[in-house]
């Protein structure tokens, strides 16, 4: 799942970066914690505006929610971690911080009426279906917040959706039978498939030598550890057992006793657990504390990090070999393909659409689909999509405009139109970038 967000991550920071800020108060709901110093400091400037600490923990908590709201149990603190949304909560407030400067100089304001409207969308404020003042006051400080703050934190979120609603852009009907015809289009296509199986893969054992000296930097053995391991039986008095374990460690620390095993291990290591990260972060001749894996409480010293070397010839071969494979197979597919957009000769599969894919029994589902999508974001007739292991050049031999299609009209509507509000967005905050600075006082990467 990392890598999928990890690719789509435009996307998601545009769709959560909105979300965040609905009248949900990032963070109130109290999921997902990051440390950002001491509360109330100053962590960024932007323009002639701050951004207090407290809002960024907002934030953070407020865009863990949504992520954790669209995969589920997946999502968890190590993926949080991973995707740095430590950094992307930063982000997302020196954009907001920049919107709000805008909102400043030309006078747009959150009025009380605008306050005690939103206020009475949360539903842990009402008492037998009405706004009760004594319920929100408590629920606030449930939530370690009052009412001062949160209004004030709510009157930023009023201030931008009004803000940014002036820059949303309609399109007229005209342009939209035009756009619903042009993206209901279908495209007769030829196709030819180039496997990776029809190119000739003789080579000798000095190609494959060749092959290895200029990509010997790539066939390394992994970096391992020398650790120093001793292990301790939890017995039925955890206490005490976990008190025989620290004398251990003090005995072995102040070099009373010597260390049961010596073993080596690697990035790969599952023996620790999560563990394993703080263990390959000691220092060299460091001692950890004992830690309890399983029924045991484990000490552990770090000897030293043995470094990856380059494996010989003989060593990484059968890597060598597959590697070697895959770049011929590559470099000849890719000499057809060429070969092939000069002088096409392919197969006539027909019309399809964006919303109909073609039937090829020789492909999957989603083989098809990225020919598809190729087909109708290719600016040339002739063009190709590399697939793995086998690339398929196809020829667009005639288009035909689609007929006015009502019943999906409005969905193709909030898309266009929330496609061309996002670019509008995006070109507002580049200019804004430079006319508000920001100043940083705490190290975002």
């Amino acid at each position: 799942m990392i890598s999928w967000m990890q690719k789509h991550k435009k996307w998601l920071v545009i769709t959560i970066w909105i979300s965040t800020i609905a009248f949900v108060g990032a963070g109130f709901v109290g999921w997902g914690s990051y440390s950002y110093g001491k509360n109330g400091g100053a962590v960024a400037t932007v323009g002639t505006l701050e951004i207090d600490a407290n809002d960024l923990q907002k934030e953070y908590s407020g865009l863990y929610a949504q992520y954790e709201q669209m995969f589920g149990k997946e999502f968890n603190q190590a993926m949080a971690d991973k995707l740095k949304l430590d950094q992307q909560a930063y982000n997302n407030l020196v954009q907001k911080y920049l919107v709000l400067n805008l909102a400043k100089k030309y006078g747009i304001e959150a009025t009380d009426k605008e306050v005690i409207a939103e206020l009475m969308k949360y539903q842990g404020f009402l008492k037998d279906g009405k706004f009760d003042k004594e319920t929100y006051i408590k629920v606030l400080n449930q939530n370690k917040t009052n009412p001062t703050d949160f209004e004030n934190s709510m009157k930023k979120d009023i201030v931008f959706f009004k803000t940014i609603s002036l820059l949303n852009q309609t399109i007229s009907d005209k342009e939209m039978i035009t756009l619903n015809k042009v993206f209901f289009s279908e495209d007769n296509v030829s196709i030819n498939v180039i496997e990776g199986s029809s190119v000739n893969k003789n080579y000798t054992i000095d190609d494959l030598k060749k092959y290895w000296e200029s990509n010997k930097n790539n066939y390394k053995t992994k970096a391992s550890y020398k650790i120093k391991l001793h292990k301790m039986k939890i017995g039925e008095d955890e206490k005490a057992s976990k008190n025989d374990a620290l004398k251990k460690y003090l005995a072995l620390k102040n070099k009373k006793e010597q260390f049961e095993t010596e073993i080596l291990i690697d990035d790969t290591t599952t023996m620790f657990e999560n563990n394993l990260p703080t263990i390959l972060s000691m220092k060299n001749s460091e001692i950890a504390k004992p830690i309890q894996i399983g029924d045991e409480f484990v000490i552990i010293q770090m000897v030293g990090k043995i470094e990856p070397k380059t494996l010989t010839f003989e060593e990484a071969s059968q890597m060598v070999k597959s590697d070697f494979d895959k770049s011929m197979i590559q470099k000849g597919l890719e000499e057809k393909r060429d070969a092939l957009i000069k002088n096409f000769q392919g197969t006539n599969i027909g019309y399809f659409s964006k919303e109909k894919p073609p039937i090829i029994p020789s492909l999957s589902s989603d083989e098809i689909k990225q020919l598809a999508n190729e087909v109708f974001a290719s600016k040339s007739i002739v063009n190709s999509v590399t697939l793995p292991n086998k690339i398929i050049v196809f020829k667009i031999e005639n288009t035909k405009i689609g007929s006015f299609d009502a019943e999906k009209n409005q969905f193709l509507l909030q898309s266009i139109e929330k496609m061309k509000n996002d670019d509008i967005i995006m070109s507002m905050l580049e200019k804004l970038e430079k006319e508000y600075e920001t100043k940083s006082n705490m190290e975002v990467k």
